[in-house]
C-alpha cells in the first residue's frame, strides 16, 4: 500500500485530532461511480467516516451503499493520503471495489438538501474535473480541498490498477487523460507513450496484428506492449509525433490540412491488401450493427440532428433495414476505419502519424471518404469544438483527391457509422 501526504499551507506543524475517511474506486467500462451533489454541482468518490467499532472495509461497504444504494466487494486498502491542515489530520483511505448488487440508499438530511445521486461518469471526465482544484483556492476551499484528494488519489490509483508488465513500463512517469476521442476507453497521455485501456471486445490481438501489419507502411504508433487483465486490455505505444490535423492551425489554414487528408487517403490505396490480416467487410460490419441494435446500444444523442425524427428514420430498427436494403458496390481497399481529423497527427507539414486504429482492414474505399467529410464539416461548421470557421468547403477534399463525390455512398456510410 502507497502512503502520500498533502500538506496545506496553513498547517501549524503538528497535529492534535485526527479522522480517518474510506473511500471506493469502482470502475466499470471505463466509468467510475461518483457521489454527485446537483444543488452544488459538487463531485467526490464515494465514501465518509470511520465510525467506532467498524472496520475500514466495513466502513466503505457502508458508506457505498448509503451514498450510492451499491452493494461492493472491497479490495484490501490500495492508497493512504494523508491531509494536514492547521492542527488537523485526516487520513483518507481508498478501496478498490467490485458492484455485486443494489439496496436502498440511506441518505443523511445533509445529503438530501444538496441533492446528492449517484452518477457513472467517463473516468476522464472525473480526472479533469478533479485537476480544476486550482481554480478555487481562496474562494472554495473545501471543493479546491475535495478535488485535489481526488485528483491526486485518481492518479496513483489509475496506475496502480494496470498489469505489473505496463505498472513497470509506465510508474513514476506523469500523466494526463485524453477527452478527444469517443472510443470509450481511458486514454493515457505520458511524455513518450500513450496507453489505452479498453473494457472486453474494444481490442483485441486482431488490431495488434493489424498494426504489425502497418507498421513500416504507413506512420502509426509502435506497439511496446498488449495485456489482458480481468476483464480489461491494456494497450502501450510509443506516442505519435506532430499536432492533431483538428489542431487550431491547420483549421486556420485548411488548404494544408486538406492536402495532407487526400494525400494520405491515397497513401492508403496504394498499399496492396493481398495479405492483410483483417478484412472489414460490409456484411460483417452490418452484423455488428445488427447486435448493438438488439441489444439497445445506440446513442441516440450522439446521432445526425437529421437521421433520427421528422423526416429521418423512425428508430435505429428502421435505419438498419434500409441499410440492409440498400447495400452499396463494394470498392476494397485498405482503410483506417475511422478517418477523421483527431485521428491524423501532421507534423512539418506532413503525415506523422495516424491513430486509433481500431477499425483499420480492408472495407469500401468511400468509408474512409465519409468519415472524413463528415469530420471536416463538423469542426469547421463549430459542431465539434465549437467555434465557426467560415468560408470553408469540405467538398475541397473531393477536389484534393481528384475525384467525383459519390453522395449516394457517403451518406451510406454516414447513416452505418450511427449505429455504433
Amino acid at each position: 500500500m502507497k502512503k502520500l501526504d498533502i500538506i496545506g499551507e496553513n498547517y501549524f506543524g503538528h497535529w492534535t485530532s485526527t479522522r480517518t475517511g474510506c473511500r471506493a474506486v469502482i470502475i466499470k467500462d471505463e466509468k467510475i461511480l461518483m457521489s454527485y451533489e446537483t444543488k452544488t454541482d459538487q463531485w467526490m468518490l464515494p465514501g465518509g467516516g470511520l465510525e467506532d467499532n467498524e472496520s475500514e472495509e466495513e466502513c466503505v461497504v457502508r458508506e457505498v451503499a448509503e451514498e450510492c444504494g451499491i452493494l461492493i466487494r472491497p479490495s484490501s486498502c490500495v492508497l493512504e493520503l494523508n491531509e494536514y491542515y492547521e492542527e488537523f489530520k485526516w487520513v483518507n483511505r481508498y478501496f478498490f471495489a467490485e458492484v455485486i448488487g443494489e439496496t436502498e440508499k440511506a441518505l443523511t438530511e445533509q445529503e438530501i438538501e444538496v441533492g446528492m445521486e449517484p452518477r457513472w461518469m467517463p473516468v476522464s471526465e472525473i480526472y479533469r474535473i478533479f485537476s480544476t482544484h486550482q481554480d478555487y483556492d481562496g474562494t472554495d476551499e473545501m471543493r479546491r480541498g475535495i478535488y485535489l484528494r481526488g485528483y491526486t488519489a485518481l492518479s496513483e490509483l489509475l496506475i496502480e490498477r494496470l498489469p505489473e508488465t505496463i505498472r513497470k513500463k509506465v510508474s513514476g512517469k506523469k500523466f494526463t487523460l485524453d477527452e478527444t476521442g469517443k472510443s470509450g476507453s481511458t486514454v493515457m497521455l505520458f511524455d513518450d507513450c500513450v496507453l489505452k485501456v479498453m473494457g472486453p471486445g474494444m481490442e483485441d490481438e486482431e488490431t495488434v496484428e493489424m498494426m504489425r501489419w502497418l507498421s513500416g507502411k504507413v506512420p502509426i504508433p509502435e506497439i511496446l506492449s498488449f495485456e489482458k487483465d480481468e476483464g480489461k486490455q491494456y494497450l502501450l505505444m510509443s506516442k505519435v509525433s506532430g499536432i492533431m490535423s483538428c489542431d487550431k492551425y491547420y483549421l486556420e489554414h485548411p488548404e494544408d490540412m486538406v492536402t495532407i487528408l487526400a494525400d494520405t487517403l491515397k497513401l492508403l490505396w496504394s498499399i496492396d491488401i493481398s495479405d492483410c490480416p483483417r478484412d472489414m467487410s460490409l456484411d460483417g460490419e452490418l452484423q455488428k450493427a445488427k447486435e448493438r441494435v438488439e441489444k439497445g446500444q445506440i446513442d441516440l444523442d450522439d446521432a445526425e440532428p437529421e437521421t433520427f425524427g421528422e423526416g429521418g428514420f423512425k428508430d435505429p430498427e428502421e435505419l438498419l433495414t434500409w441499410l440492409f436494403e440498400h447495400k452499396p458496390s463494394y470498392e476494397p481497399v485498405l482503410s483506417h476505419g475511422d478517418y477523421c481529423l483527431p485521428n491524423v497527427f501532421i507534423e512539418n507539414g506532413k503525415l506523422s502519424g495516424l491513430i486509433d486504429l481500431g477499425n483499420a482492414g480492408i472495407a469500401d474505399k468511400w468509408e474512409d471518404i465519409a468519415m472524413c467529410y463528415r469530420s471536416l464539416k463538423h469542426n469547421f461548421d463549430g459542431t465539434y469544438g465549437g467555434k465557426v470557421y467560415a468560408d470553408f468547403r469540405p467538398e475541397v477534399l473531393f477536389e484534393k483527391i481528384g475525384i467525383e463525390p459519390d453522395w449516394e455512398k457517403i451518406r451510406y456510410y454516414i447513416l452505418l457509422d450511427e449505429l455504433f
